[in-house]
């Protein structure tokens, strides 16, 4: 062989190589991204159905100038809404301060007061009842790990999720409801309602519901308040827009968000539940705890105290079985979709989700007075309406089942890459 076509040989061999690597590579990255989603970086999902307005901005509150919030406030009988002041906070997304002066007794603002009206759920009526729930997620890397701890255990629990944190896990949604779990509202951008306008409360927990609704087809029912920062203003706009107000069982307040802030131990946390576990007989209904899904430390804890809790005879459940509500939401899908089955990363066998009733697939009467209330899609008229369900059923197929590269994909581009790697050897030698 002359040194010219050597040479020529050796560099078509490279060229071979180099698109051997370029292949494997991205055969490597498919498997990364297949593997498990939330291990991967997401950026916020910003896919809406078509003849509606962007999900509001990550970070920031809802705009309340655009067709749905101009909607849902319509629906609303302001009559009935009491004119309250709009507290003050120290900065964006922080609780209110407390003023100085006692807040009037009729305002029932629980934050400065520690008042509940009557209809704010805070136990569960039966003994030994436990009603479980996790704020502040979806948040991926954690909430699978609590899925899984809560599965191991054989339990269900209530998520309030965030609508800001649920578009970069809008996944996690679905693998909530597939586990047997019940979603609930924590509003957008977790800010303290007392603190907003009755527009910006609105955006909040409407557009939380229709960001759960059009990525999975359930319209929550239940919301809690960040903070549990309430007033008789607040519910009334949640009463009318379908909403039941839920906060937890005074002083079982985990305290566990602290974990996340490093302000607190674990120790100390098991101390305080401790305390609590020790007034159970004396009690008569059971409880609603406060936990979190935003840190792994919360995971860990979350483990403790069930262990400890039922131990002492408590049953963990979430808040529709809590409240024996067979529904748990104001809209559920038309078609019965039966929960797939999730496997147990410790597991060998598939587990089956723990759920103690089949849920009825029905459309409840616990809706605002309008028909538009709760879908923004009824903002222009019923063909839109049909197009914007149309549009957010494939978005939901898509992101819960086809945006992700196959595995087979990522297998054949292996099996590419090495056979080019075969081809440029014999070229070279």
């Amino acid at each position: 062989m002359t040194r010219s076509n050597y040479m020529k040989k050796k560099s078509a061999a490279l060229t071979l190589l180099g698109s051997v690597a370029l292949i494997i590579s991205i055969a490597a990255s498919a498997n990364v991204v297949e593997a498990k989603p939330g291990a991967a970086s997401h950026e916020p999902d910003i896919s809406h159905p078509k003849g509606t307005s962007p999900w509001p901005k990550y970070g920031e509150r809802p705009d309340t100038d655009t067709p749905e919030v101009k909607a849902w406030v319509k629906s609303i009988d302001w009559s009935k809404v009491p004119k309250l002041p709009i507290r003050k906070t120290k900065s964006l997304g922080d609780p209110p301060e407390c003023p100085k002066n006692d807040a009037p007794k009729s305002d029932c603002w629980w934050t400065c007061t520690g008042c509940y009206a009557p209809d704010d759920v805070i136990e569960c009526p039966n003994k030994h009842d436990w009603g479980l729930t996790f704020d502040d997620g979806p948040q991926p890397g954690v909430t699978e790990d609590l899925l899984d701890l809560l599965q191991e255990k054989n339990v269900t629990a209530t998520f309030f999720v965030t609508g800001m944190k649920s578009t970069k896990g809008h996944w996690l949604l679905n693998e909530t409801l597939a586990r047997g779990h019940h979603l609930a509202s924590h509003t957008w951008s977790h800010s303290g309602l007392t603190t907003l306008t009755n527009e910006q409360i609105v955006g909040e927990l409407m557009w939380t519901q229709k960001y759960v609704f059009d990525h999975t087809g359930y319209k929550v029912k239940y919301f809690r308040p960040p903070y549990g920062d309430v007033d008789n203003r607040v519910r009334e706009i949640a009463r009318q827009l379908g909403f039941k107000t839920v906060i937890w069982t005074k002083e079982w307040d985990t305290q566990d968000w602290q974990l996340e802030e490093n302000t607190i131990t674990p120790k100390k946390i098991e101390g305080i539940f401790s305390d609590d576990l020790k007034k159970l007989p004396t009690r008569t209904n059971g409880v609603i705890t406060l936990q979190h899904d935003s840190d792994t430390k919360m995971v860990s804890m979350a483990r403790t105290l069930l262990d400890m809790g039922m131990k002492e005879g408590m049953k963990p459940m979430n808040i529709a079985q809590c409240l024996n509500d067979k529904v748990g939401y104001n809209e559920v899908p038309t078609k019965a979709q039966k929960p797939t089955t999730v496997k147990n990363k410790n597991d060998k066998k598939p587990v089956t989700p723990a759920t103690n009733a089949e849920q009825p697939i029905v459309k409840t009467d616990a809706e605002p007075s309008k028909a538009n209330a709760n879908n923004a899609d009824n903002v222009d008229n019923a063909d839109k309406d049909k197009e914007s369900q149309s549009d957010s059923e494939t978005i939901t197929k898509q992101e819960t089942s086809g945006s992700t590269p196959s595995t087979s994909y990522s297998v054949g581009l292996y099996a590419a890459g090495w056979t080019l790697a075969a081809i440029a050897a014999s070229i070279a030698f």
